[in-house]
């Protein structure tokens, strides 16, 4: 088993998550994450947190984190699903709520971004991905929008085809709106470019 489910301490809208989740994949809580997965008709395998949230459960298996630490519960949690072997990770929630909390998440996603794991962001309403350079494809699954957004330095030779809005060759910096509401118009977008690290970002209205 390669996938892994992380879930956070928050989701804003567990009836929107209906067909981001991975079947067969590992279920590790990060604290009151528990408490969402049950809602979601999750069955945890692994447990971990400080517990600072909710009362630390005393009938799973629990790794129990301290209260003062240099990282949140999610940032280990994601860690724990890396150093035991799992490649392809779907983070339920930790978007929107705290912005602090969702900077910081994909913050973590800049941190694997050079390993061989895959990681999103997912919440129902967004799936948020970080990309480093190169060619790829995107299928718009049950969203309506692509955004594409220059995580740090610009995105370079950025190619974008399969889109309502397509480009070529641009330089996608960090001070513009102009990689928003896009959408996917054929089967699949193909993404390309050199150099940067591009904010890949499916999303749909909550209707």
């Amino acid at each position: 088993m390669s996938k892994a489910i992380i879930v956070t301490g928050y989701l804003d809208s567990p009836h929107l998550l209906n067909t981001d989740l991975p079947e067969k994949a590992f279920v590790i809580c990060a604290d009151k994450g528990l408490l969402i997965a049950r809602e979601l008709g999750l069955r945890p395998d692994l447990l971990i947190g400080d517990y600072d949230s909710m009362a630390e459960p005393q009938d799973q298996d629990v790794i129990k984190l301290p209260t003062v630490k240099d990282m949140t519960d999610t940032e280990a949690a994601i860690d724990l699903a890396i150093s035991r072997g799992f490649t392809e990770l779907t983070v339920v929630g930790g978007l929107g709520g705290r912005f602090d909390h969702t900077m910081g998440n994909i913050g973590v996603l800049k941190k694997y971004l050079d390993k061989p794991v895959s990681i999103c962001l997912v919440d129902g309403q967004n799936k948020v991905c970080l990309k480093a350079p190169g060619c790829f494809a995107v299928a718009p699954e049950i969203y309506r929008y692509l955004g594409l957004i220059a995580y740090d330095s610009p995105c370079t030779k950025l190619c974008v085809s399969g889109t309502r809005y397509p480009l070529r060759d641009h330089t996608l910096t960090n001070d513009t709106s102009l990689g928003v509401s896009n959408e996917i118009t054929e089967e699949q977008a193909h993404i390309s470019f050199t150099s940067g690290t591009l904010l890949v970002i499916l999303s749909r209205d909550r209707g």
